[in-house]
């Protein structure tokens, strides 16, 4: 064999073993970004085997353990991004649970400032006689530009079929999230202004509470806490069918706000 085509052979293996790394990163790499909606999703995008975790057949909807933790967890990540603990192109690409839809004007020139962030979780598996049950939170998060943090956050419990919700949280949800109690407050006290309205992306009560379920809510628990030497502000609403006047903590709530503080 000449020395040129043993060259030659050297340089083809060589040429072989770097592909093959790079098909290995590519798909470790793939394989971190695979979100849960697509693993139990079929050929044609459909989602067959699983049920969702809340349907019209219900008069409500009490959270178990697996959905309260996921909750939990979802409204932890939402903490995350305001603090900038994580960027959410950090958060895409390593959790399976989160997807994001940015709202992208239509002038290029305007930057982008709202996203959806959606987190998807498995309750339980298929069974060869019965689907399995998949759960979605959803929440919006808002900044002042592309080169601001994110400084809003917003999670809402409304379902499709307006299922009254039960999330039955305990102390030790709240101790888990490190938020410190602050006060309670009313939406009757953001109407007459003996309350300032600090927690939402407009001070206006008016536009407060002409968008979306925000005047659904009947009360207020304010929190606050500080993550990754951020300081945050996390405020649950309640329905006034779910308020209870000696809760010191909020057990069923509708609605969490978040704001960035500074």
């Amino acid at each position: 064999m000449s020395k040129k085509r043993s060259l030659i052979l050297i340089l083809l293996v060589i040429c072989a073993v770097l592909l093959g790394v790079v098909a290995m990163n590519n798909t470790s790499s793939n394989s971190q970004s695979i979100k849960i909606v697509n693993q139990i999703r079929d050929q044609s995008g459909a989602i067959t085997d699983y049920a969702p975790f809340t349907n019209d057949g219900m008069s409500k909807k009490i959270f178990n353990s697996i959905e309260r933790e996921n909750l939990e967890s979802f409204i932890s990540k939402n903490m995350d991004i305001l603090a900038g603990a994580v960027s959410d192109k950090e958060m895409i690409e390593r959790d399976p649970n989160v997807q994001f839809e940015y709202f992208v004007p239509k002038l290029p020139t305007v930057p982008v400032t709202v996203a959806d962030m959606r987190y998807t979780f498995v309750v339980t598996k298929p069974m060869p006689t019965a689907k399995g049950i998949v759960g979605d939170f959803f929440s919006s998060v808002e900044r002042k530009d592309e080169n601001a943090p994110w400084e809003y956050g917003y999670i809402s419990l409304r379902n499709g079929e307006n299922i009254p919700t039960l999330t039955r949280y305990d102390q030790k949800v709240f101790d888990r999230l490190g938020l410190k109690f602050s006060e309670k407050f009313f939406l009757s006290d953001l109407k007459s202004g003996k309350r300032i309205l600090d927690f939402y992306r407009s001070t206006d009560y008016k536009k407060f509470s002409e968008s979306g379920d925000n005047a659904a809510n009947f009360a207020f628990y304010k929190f606050t806490t500080t993550r990754n030497s951020v300081p945050l502000t996390v405020v649950f609403g309640v329905l006034k069918d779910q308020y209870d006047e000696n809760a010191a903590i909020p057990s069923n709530w509708f609605y969490v706000y978040m704001k960035r503080e500074g």
